[in-house]
C-alpha cells in the first residue's frame, strides 16, 4: 500500500512528513537541508521506501488566498519534482500559519519544527480528502 508524502518547503530547510498506510494520519519524518543534491536523493529514497504516489506540498498564500514571495519558490520546487518523479502526483495544500501553529504548540523540538509543519500540511490534506471537501 502506498503512502502520502507531505513537504514544508523552505529556502534553508525542507520538512518531510509521511502518512500511515491507510492515509489517515500524518507523522513528522525528517528535515532536509535545502541543498540541491541532498534533496533529490533523500526524497527519491523516501518515495521508494514508502511507495509514495502523491506528494502534498504546502503552498504559502496570504489570508486572501493570494500568492506570496515564497509561493514562486515553492511552485518552482514542485516543477523540479514533477520532472524528477513523473509518476508521482503533486498536490498543493494551503499552508497558512502552519509554522506559527508549531511554534505556539511547543510540541516539536527546534530541529523537527519543519517536519512537524509538513505533518500539519499533510494532515490538513488527508482530513479534507476524507471529508470529501
Amino acid at each position: 500500500m502506498s503512502r502520502y508524502l507531505g513537504i514544508d518547503y523552505g529556502d534553508k530547510r525542507i520538512g518531510i512528513a509521511i502518512s500511515d498506510e491507510e492515509g489517515k494520519f500524518a507523522f513528522p519524518n525528517l528535515v532536509i537541508r535545502n541543498e540541491k543534491l541532498e534533496v533529490g536523493k533523500k526524497i527519491k529514497k523516501i518515495i521508494q521506501e514508502y511507495a509514495v504516489k502523491i506528494i502534498i506540498i504546502g503552498l504559502p498564500q496570504n489570508f486572501k488566498g493570494e500568492d506570496t514571495k515564497q509561493t514562486k519558490s515553492v511552485r518552482s520546487f514542485a516543477e523540479q519534482l514533477k520532472k524528477e518523479f513523473p509518476r508521482v502526483e503533486i498536490v498543493f495544500q494551503n499552508e497558512i500559519l502552519t509554522s506559527k501553529q508549531i511554534d505556539k504548540s511547543g510540541g516539536a523540538t527546534k530541529s523537527m519544527q519543519d517536519a512537524s509543519a509538513a505533518a500539519l500540511i499533510l494532515q490538513s490534506f488527508l482530513d479534507r480528502k476524507r471529508s470529501g471537501v
